[in-house]
């Protein structure tokens, strides 16, 4: 097969550098537990609750879990009765919050730093065709609110197959066996383990697996689904589940369903919040001239990490001891149309990169409207030469990763 296809357009995704996101998605460090999720979620008092992603026990890291868990939050402003309410952030947990606060009669307002909604979904438009450059899947598809809610705006939801995909390239097959044996070892690994601890202790004794099968089982399902350091990820909660269980991509991005979900209500762009003050007399945001009864707070777990917003009276010792031992990997998207295709029909595709933990995958978007369409996914230490210099030229290297793939298949 000979290579061709000229590059139409490109977008490409900067999660890491984005003082709003500031990595990708949540993730339980090596002292942490699900338990430090639920402490976040926890109400402070009666005036003040953090949502999102991060706070969801089982859903984490998923646009539907922080769907779900804004609404919790919803719910529990309603129920004490607030009638005017703030929410910060207009991602998925604050849409789901402010729309379930607003169908319930409450006066809500969110502030959102960007000059957009959505959050970490972000639309992007290249050479035609909309792309998403944040979150791109509907995972947990049978169990997924956000699902329903596609299914009854009449959206084109297309599968991806996430067990089955095609490994270009080359190299060692991962036999059926491995992965088994790898959540079973992670589940015995000792309290605050890091992933790489208990890594390290199994390839020490490998059999019967290779050493290579194992890097490379590694860099698929953990590398990938993580971009963190393996030294900090927790070995007993670090691989946490929601991929693979029927997962599909809208067809015209998620914004179809994040303009739906903000119709109508009263989001201020632009508007990053600096400081929350919660007292008995109501909640204070600066910038703003109203007193609300309560404050819904959904930003990603590293901005608040980071302190970029301030609370007064703080938050509890809980609360901050869980943003320690949570946070976030580096997974970095590129999106790239060409006028012709230049690879096999399948779907999905793995790429492994020249040094252990380079991993990419790659979507066949191509359906969307017929103009060849490829979205990659890049975590390791690949990032640090192919996420470098101008969008465009990240654009021409990544291409050039899954060009040489491919020329290697065929």
């Amino acid at each position: 097969m000979s290579i061709k296809g000229r590059l139409l357009g490109s977008a490409v995704s900067r999660w890491s550098a984005d003082p709003w996101a500031l990595g990708s998605w949540s993730l339980i460090g090596r002292h942490g537990t699900p338990q430090d999720r639920i402490t976040l979620g926890t109400p402070v008092g009666t005036r003040l609750r953090i949502a999102g992603e991060g706070t969801h026990p089982v859903r984490a890291g998923m646009t539907h879990g922080a769907y779900e868990q804004g609404v919790a939050a919803a719910h529990w402003a309603i129920g004490l009765g607030h009638r005017r309410v703030a929410v910060v952030g207009a991602g998925m947990a604050g849409l789901g919050a402010a729309r379930a606060l607003a169908e319930h009669g409450a006066d809500v307002r969110v502030r959102e730093a960007r000059d957009r909604i959505g959050g970490r979904t972000a639309g992007a438009e290249v050479a035609g065709g909309d792309f998403d450059l944040g979150a791109n899947w509907l995972q947990q598809y049978d169990e997924n609110v956000l699902a329903r809610l596609a299914e009854r705006l009449g959206l084109t939801m297309v599968v991806t197959d996430f067990n089955d995909p095609l490994v270009l390239g080359g190299g060692a097959p991962i036999p059926d066996g491995v992965e088994e044996d790898l959540r079973t070892r992670l589940a015995a690994a000792a309290p605050g383990a890091g992933m790489a601890d208990a890594l390290d202790e199994w390839l020490r004794d490998p059999a019967p697996w290779t050493r290579e099968q194992i890097h490379r089982l590694v860099d698929a399902e953990i590398v990938m689904d993580a971009g963190a350091p393996l030294s900090w990820l927790s070995a007993r909660h670090g691989f946490e589940p929601g991929v693979g269980e029927g997962d599909r991509w809208i067809v015209g991005g998620y914004r179809l369903l994040t303009e739906h979900l903000a119709a109508g209500l009263d989001i201020r762009l632009g508007r990053p919040v600096r400081r929350i003050r919660a007292g008995a007399g109501g909640v204070r945001l600066d910038g703003d001239d109203v007193t609300y009864d309560a404050v819904i707070v959904t930003v990603p777990v590293p901005v608040l990490a980071g302190g970029s917003i301030g609370f007064e009276p703080p938050l509890p010792a809980g609360h901050r001891a869980a943003l320690r031992r949570l946070g976030a990997g580096r997974v970095e998207k590129v999106i790239l149309r060409f006028d012709e295709r230049f690879w096999p029909e399948h779907g999905y595709y793995r790429v492994h990169g020249p040094a252990e933990r380079c991993i990419s995958e790659w979507l066949d978007a191509t359906v969307a409207d017929g103009t060849p369409t490829l979205v990659g996914l890049f975590a390791g230490p690949w990032l640090d030469n192919v996420w470098a210099g101008s969008d465009e030229e990240i654009a021409v290297r990544a291409a050039e990763v899954f060009r040489s793939a491919a020329r290697t298949a065929s």
